[in-house]
């Protein structure tokens, strides 16, 4: 039946007026899409973005930042400093411009000075973040980091482990936190060893990330059988790769779940074709793995995350076109050429509610 306020302007109303009308009857109408998008009072956010490169402009001798310094190949300066804080604070903060994501994985972060920065000079200040950051032995200097909504999350206690012994990189974070409603999430932020100089040789590497990475989580289960485990990082690997689904163990969500097995919130997104960043195709290493029991709650048993698990913030000012036409991350850097743009990789996060 078509509405009797659709007939009004379609017979007693001018043309020109009946397509104002219609006009803001489409805005109220989307308006009502966007806002039911946005968080709600029962649940929060949890995200994470590998930020491409955030480096300040001050040399520290003891890590190689040549490239991220005044007078280098980018020429790095503090207005190009500030203008990649900025848009990493945009991108985060319009996962949900209304709640704000109450916890946040980062990686490729020089240091804690950056990371304060971050959240004490961006449009992040509104979300009151605390940070969390450790110093790796990564040869570039760039580490994982998170930042909590200490308003909508208690700190409990974090500690960082050296996610490989046969070769310096990125630490793993462990972070336990504790929500309002006394759920206790025990969350790993990760960077693995990229593919740099080939995927295949480069894999054992990959594998020693992973295993270190099971080793803490099956440390955590023993303790804690029913534990709220989270697991967040660009893990250089795919989905199904032998790092993730072999050595870890994480695999596809399924309808009967159980509370103690590693599930990749990504999977399906990654069967169809979907990924966080670009090269000749796309590929999908920015992941969230977590332990069944967030996965299969009773109402009102406490914290859930539902289908379809997690997203791939990707609205179309994260992208540029490329050359061959893809609409592809846009970057801040390549080699010597500055783009100004956000981070060669998007932005993923899941949903708990309760």
């Amino acid at each position: 039946m078509v509405p009797l306020f659709l007939i009004f302007a379609e017979y007693i109303i001018q043309p020109k007026m009946r397509l104002h009308i219609l006009f803001a009857v489409l805005l109220v109408i989307l308006a009502g899409n966007v806002k039911a998008q946005k968080g709600q009072p029962n649940q929060i956010k949890i995200a994470f973005y590998n930020t491409e490169n955030i480096f300040d402009t001050i040399d520290d001798p003891n890590k190689n930042d040549e490239d991220f310094l005044p007078g280098a190949k980018v020429a790095w300066n503090t207005d190009r400093y500030n203008h990649k804080l900025n848009n990493i604070a945009r991108a985060l903060s319009s996962i949900d411009s209304v709640n704000l994501p109450a916890v946040i994985g980062l990686a490729e972060i020089e240091n804690v000075g950056v990371l304060n920065d971050l959240v004490s000079k961006t449009r992040l200040k509104l979300g009151n973040y605390q940070v969390i950051l450790e110093e790796g032995s990564d040869p570039r200097g760039i580490d994982v980091g998170l930042i909590y909504r200490k308003d909508v999350v208690k700190y409990v206690s974090h500690k960082a482990f050296a996610s490989a012994t046969s070769f310096k990189t990125r630490c793993l974070l462990y972070v336990c936190l504790a929500d309002s409603k006394k759920d206790t999430f025990h969350i790993v932020v990760n960077h693995w060893k990229s593919r740099s100089g080939g995927a295949t040789e480069t894999e054992p590497q990959r594998i020693e990330n992973a295993a270190t990475l099971k080793h803490l989580t099956d440390s955590l289960l023993l303790r804690h059988p029913m534990a709220n485990i989270i697991m967040m990082g660009d893990l250089n690997d795919e989905p199904d790769n032998k790092s993730i689904s072999e050595l870890l163990g994480a695999v596809k969500p399924e309808k009967k779940v159980n509370p103690s097995t590693l599930y990749n919130l990504m999977y399906e997104r990654f069967k169809n074709g979907e990924g966080t960043l670009y090269y000749k195709d796309w590929d999908l290493f920015d992941q969230i793995i977590v332990t069944g029991n967030l996965l299969n709650k009773k109402p009102g048993k406490g914290a859930v995350i539902l289908p379809p698990y997690a997203y791939i913030f990707k609205p179309d000012w994260l992208l540029y076109k490329s050359r061959n036409g893809d609409m592809v991350p846009n970057r801040t850097a390549s080699s010597k050429d500055y783009f100004g743009g956000f981070s060669d990789h998007l932005p993923v996060y899941t949903i708990v509610q309760y």
